[in-house]
């Protein structure tokens, strides 16, 4: 009997974690990025700005006032930077998908924000099929399904004047097979191998590539790594411009160091503990 297709159908978007949400809001809209309104999660405790890409984006989340109770506020507070991966589908076929592959996930649940559309208030819902976090992979992944995909992807969206279009690739330290074995679990997908050892696993329109440190440090170098040691971890990711010399220029007022890599630059930020790699 063969394998059924996968319900991964791609990425959906990428949380940063932000300890101080509005230090984090100034310092990406210094790097040249147009974010949304702060957005406010009916339950959770948790508010966030979003990065509208082409058919992805980045959420920064933090944590609605500092005493909201949250089930994220340990990562918010102890783990800057990237921490969660949202997968693109259908809520119930994934829950159903990753139960017959031997996971965990949580009963599908749904989630609500208000956001201003034209000067009217509506509701952004959700539903989200959430993975176990493990040891082999600390990290939130959930699926997460539009119930309203027209409050999210507004028409009026305003470009970036970084040239940020799309989301390309995550980037994932790993030390050793297991991780990469669960995310072929996850996904459905089988990893891809290069000469360097580096494994990509293609999920739709983007990729997830899982690198050893060395081969991290080799592509961005040693300084641009997480502060945080635990392994694997979520890194950081990859953005095509319609104009690498814009983002360079951003990057560098802002004051995130920049590197020459094989397809453009990257630069990274100490702080948020993320690295960016642009590309054309």
């Amino acid at each position: 009997m063969s394998e059924p297709a996968s319900s991964v159908k791609g990425i959906d978007h990428l949380i940063v974690m932000a300890p101080d949400l509005d230090r984090t809001e100034r310092a990406w809209r210094d790097l040249g990025f147009a974010l949304t309104p702060r957005g406010f999660h009916q339950t959770g405790g948790t508010a966030n700005h979003l990065i509208m890409l082409d058919l992805t984006y980045v959420e920064l989340l933090g944590l609605a006032d500092p005493a909201a109770v949250s089930p994220y506020r340990r990562l918010i507070e102890e783990a800057p930077g990237a921490a969660g991966i949202a997968f693109r589908g259908v809520a119930d076929e994934t829950f159903d998908f990753w139960q017959a592959r031997g996971l965990h996930p949580a009963a599908p649940t749904e989630l609500a924000r208000p956001v201003d559309v034209g000067g009217v208030s509506e509701q952004a819902r959700f539903r989200l099929a959430t993975l176990e976090r493990s040891d082999n992979l600390p990290f939130i992944l959930f699926c997460c399904q539009h119930l309203t995909p027209e409050f999210v992807w507004p028409a009026d969206a305003r470009p970036h004047p970084n040239g940020a279009r799309s989301l390309q690739q995550l980037l994932v330290i790993v030390d050793g097979p297991d991780a990469q074995a669960q995310f072929e679990r996850i996904t459905g997908r089988t990893a891809s191998r290069t000469a360097e050892g580096e494994a990509t696993l293609a999920i739709g329109d983007s990729s997830i590539s899982l690198l050893s440190e060395a081969a991290f440090e080799r592509r961005f170098g040693p300084a641009a790594g997480p502060a945080r040691r635990t392994r694997p971890a979520l890194a950081g990711f990859v953005l095509a411009s319609s104009s690498l010399e814009q983002a360079r220029r951003y990057a560098q007022a802002a004051g995130w160091p920049t590197r020459a890599t094989e397809r453009g630059f990257a630069a990274h930020g100490a702080g948020d503990g993320v690295v960016i790699e642009w590309t054309p």
